[in-house]
């Protein structure tokens, strides 16, 4: 053999055995890879199956074995349902056949032990050469613990909002940024807002910082972790939807979870029990002061008319001009005298009131006719919301239009220059509620608590009888009267009335 057939036979077989390593170090990094995936498919510790479109089972994991009890052996190359027993329901197989997508089946039977077992069936389909699945894979995974698990705590969520919407105070919970998290029906119902207008908002919304400065107390409490105010009842005022000012009670508690704070309150609409508190003491005073007038009244009156009776003799019998002016003005103030003595006697007397079942709608819109004639409807517009489904009550209607041209008189004394009178009603247990609201510059707080009593007026003309006449007329209907008012936002005045 010539030299050049040597060396030319010497590289061909070096390049062959580069190549015999070449695919050795492939082979070996294959069989590596492949060692790789069967462990990890095998340490997997749920069952799996690699099975054909013909049902033939091609591969199992060691997790499947040992569930089973079973070798490989007696695996491959047989029908699935052969291996597993298949509870009655649909197979995934067929339906992962036809779609050629993901399916995914939950299967229940009864254990050895008497208990019902759900088992999670979910099939993936293999397209190995890039065409339609050639192979599926079924995962089955035994999830009754965890199925269980949601079914109790749905259970218990379901008894926690139960207890929530039951509950007949408001309970609402804010998280670290103020935004409420939480609002129960008895919060929808005291606050006027439902559940989707304030989830999410600033607390603000039903408490402003004027009337309790929560930010203060949320960062505080987030800086030392020491609650101060928890367990403890606090006295604050709060804001209906409307704009109303009432007043709650309120306790806090909070829970802290990952490290994030959630603050609930729970919130008791005490409105009603201090209108009572304030009624109670407003009847006392008006009662001490409705005999204080009656007396001064009856003790006035014989004096007032001998007074008048002597001032018309000797005016009779003057002649100088100048006397006869000064009599003309001491008969003029004993009249006026005389018509406060009178007014006063409809303060103090006892009303005996002719009931009968009357319509409020119909009462106020006869008052409403009434007011439109008398004021201009270029200054002043009356505006009615009334319920047309409210009931009549027994009442005297009479004595309520005095009642309702009284307060109507005051909103439009307070609006100098013009504005909205609105009357609205609406059904109460057992009753009916009137509301009479204006546009003028409102009342202070401190004015509200003394509106009712007699001779008490922030007008430049006026006895201050009308409010107070008011009052009694609807204390003996046994209803109630308030009012409410924002400065430069006018004023409210609530009336409720009962059917009795």
């Amino acid at each position: 053999m010539q030299t050049a057939d040597v060396e030319l036979l010497t590289k061909e077989i070096t390049e062959l055995k580069e190549m015999l390593n070449e695919k050795s170090n492939e082979i070996e990094k294959l069989e590596h890879s492949n060692s790789f995936l069967q462990s990890l498919f095998d340490e997997i510790h749920e069952e799996i199956m690699v099975i054909g479109p013909d049902f033939v089972v091609h591969d199992v994991n060691k997790f499947f074995l040992d569930h089973y009890g079973l070798k490989k052996e007696d695996v491959l190359g047989k029908k699935c349902y052969e291996i597993t027993s298949r509870p009655d329901g649909p197979c995934p197989l067929e339906k992962a056949r036809k779609t050629g997508q993901r399916v995914e089946v939950t299967h229940y039977h009864e254990a050895e032990d008497g208990d019902f077992k759900e088992i999670l069936r979910i099939i993936y389909p293999l397209a190995v050469r890039g065409k339609g699945p050639e192979y599926f894979v079924e995962i089955s995974r035994d999830v009754t613990e965890q199925r269980n698990l949601i079914r109790k705590v749905k259970a218990s969520e379901k008894k926690f909002r139960t207890i929530l919407d039951t509950a007949t105070d408001a309970i609402l919970s804010i998280d670290e940024k103020h935004r409420i998290v939480l609002f129960n029906n008895a919060a929808q119902r005291i606050f006027g807002y439902s559940r989707s207008e304030v989830l999410g908002k600033d607390l603000n919304i039903l408490i402003p910082p004027k009337y309790g400065d929560h930010y203060r107390f949320v960062k505080r409490f987030l800086e030392t972790r020491k609650p101060k105010v928890m367990g403890d009842v606090l006295s604050l005022t709060a804001l209906r939807k409307g704009g109303e000012e009432f007043a709650i009670e309120l306790s806090l508690s909070y829970f802290e979870i990952h490290g994030k704070v959630t603050l609930t309150a729970i919130i008791r609409d005490v409105s009603d029990q201090k209108q009572l508190e304030k009624k109670l003491l407003r009847s006392e005073r008006l009662a001490a002061v409705g005999k204080a007038v009656a007396h001064v009244a009856h003790e006035i009156k014989n004096p007032l008319m001998i007074i008048g009776g002597f001032s018309d003799q000797v005016r009779r019998n003057v002649t100088d001009e100048s006397a006869m002016q000064k009599l003309d003005m001491i008969l003029d103030e004993v009249n006026r005298l005389e018509n406060l003595i009178e007014n006063l006697g409809d303060f103090t007397k006892q009303y005996k009131l002719i009931k009968r079942r009357a319509d409020v709608n119909s009462v106020i819109m006869d008052v409403l006719r009434i007011m439109r004639a008398i004021y201009s409807s270029e200054k002043y517009n009356f505006k009615a919301d009334l319920n047309p489904d409210l009931q009549e009550i027994n009442c005297d209607p009479d004595k309520l239009k005095q009642v309702y041209m009284n307060i109507i008189a005051n909103s439009i004394e307070a609006m100098e220059d013009g504005g909205t009178i609105r009357i609205s009603t609406d059904k109460r247990p057992h009753g009916v509620e009137i509301r009479i609201s204006d546009e003028g510059s409102g009342i202070s707080e401190e004015d509200l608590l003394h509106i009712f009593e007699p001779f008490y007026t922030t007008r430049a003309k006026g006895s201050g009888l009308g409010l107070s006449i008011s009052y009694k007329i609807i204390e003996v209907h046994n209803g109630d009267i308030w009012a409410f008012s924002m400065p430069d936002k006018g004023t409210t005045f609530v009336i409720r009335l009962p059917d009795v």
